[in-house]
């Protein structure tokens, strides 16, 4: 490919991770400094804190509210308490590859259902119950589409969970940068009764990726489940974490800034692109996934020369795209100036 490549000694522009390029909440960073004069005290196993803070904020009782390091361990821990269940899985294909990977580390058998283009085909997943599935993962908004399900897509899913006793799990990573009116958040449906669970992270609007902190509400049994195999390491998310996690879920304020500066260089970005004539998947997310037929894989060993991460998501079923996170204005306009002089280069405009 006719694209220099010089030496990059700086830092890369980070576009592979949907990462929150504010940072973190500066109460959240408080929190963190503060805990390290306790460097020597283990962190609370029963997180008390911290599940007080998010059953708060979800308007649900402690019981049915379970934390891990990262929305990954939740994952897993679903997967190994349904290894008693005989009924198999389901997952989308082509996402999130954390429901697959845990289920298959559990033994349990599972089915991937197609994508409805590039959205989650919510009426095969509600059917699959009928057919004989006992959980499902649901990834709302997908990644890596950044697509969002209609709220009777939503309610359509927990009511074929809970008339056929299974369980669904709507992984909402990317919720809070969709704004309420636009997202049907499956948290109410999660605050009573049985059969629906919803997971989410501080990796991501949040921007504690770094501390590893994730959270299941739901179906009180399964939360009992879970907690109960997650005794077998007490103290795996670590006290910066907890207190982290806890100032940053009283700072709405900066969610709130997060989402609406998304919003922003989230329209320069497709602007961008519509100007090169490169196609995308209209996204609600920090993310947006761009086709470039045939030379995908390529424009991504050219960014990365040029000092610019972007996901490749071949590995996920979708050859031909690739996923680039929303970052800083500034790195946003300099991934779509890298990104013209690469398709000159393969004559691509």
């Amino acid at each position: 490919m006719p694209v220099e490549s010089p030496a990059v000694t700086a830092e890369p522009v980070r576009l592979h991770y949907n990462e929150n390029p504010l940072g973190a909440s500066p109460q959240a960073v408080a929190a963190v400094e503060a805990e390290l004069r306790s460097v020597n005290r283990y962190p609370d196993p029963a997180h008390t804190d911290l599940i007080g803070a998010i059953a708060r904020h979800a308007v649900v009782g402690p019981d049915r509210v379970a934390v891990g390091n990262g929305v990954d361990e939740v994952i897993l821990m679903l997967a190994l308490a349904w290894r008693a269940d005989p009924r198999p899985a389901a997952v989308s294909a082509r996402t999130f590859q954390s429901y697959a990977r845990s289920l298959r580390a559990a033994g349990v058998p599972y089915v991937a259902q197609p994508l409805r283009g590039y959205d989650l085909d919510a009426d095969r997943m509600a059917e699959s119950f009928a057919d004989g599935v006992g959980l499902a993962f649901v990834c709302n908004p997908l990644n890596p589409t950044g697509t969002v399900l209609s709220a009777a897509s939503v309610r359509s899913l927990c009511k074929a969970a809970r008339r056929y006793d299974a369980v669904v799990v709507f992984d909402e990573a990317y919720g809070e940068y969709v704004p309420p009116g636009e997202f049907e958040s499956a948290l109410p449906h999660a605050a009573s009764g049985h059969n629906v669970c919803v997971l989410r992270t501080f990796s991501k609007a949040y921007g504690l990726g770094a501390l590893r902190v994730g959270y299941l509400v739901g179906d009180p049994a399964v939360v009992a489940r879970v907690t109960a195999l997650q005794g077998a390491f007490p103290f795996h998310v670590n006290r910066f974490a907890q207190a982290a996690a806890v100032r940053a879920l009283a700072d709405q304020e900066f969610v709130e800034l997060s989402r609406r500066e998304n919003d922003s260089t989230r329209a320069v970005l497709c602007a961008g692109l519509d100007a090169l004539g490169v196609a995308y998947v209209p996204s609600r997310t920090n993310f947006v996934l761009i086709r470039l037929p045939g030379v995908a894989s390529r424009v991504a060993v050219a960014l990365r020369a040029l000092g610019v991460l972007v996901r490749d998501t071949a590995d996920l079923g979708l050859a031909d795209h690739l996923r680039v996170s929303v970052g800083r204005v500034e790195q946003v306009r300099a991934f779509l100036r890298d990104l013209e002089t690469i398709l000159r280069g393969v004559g691509e405009r």
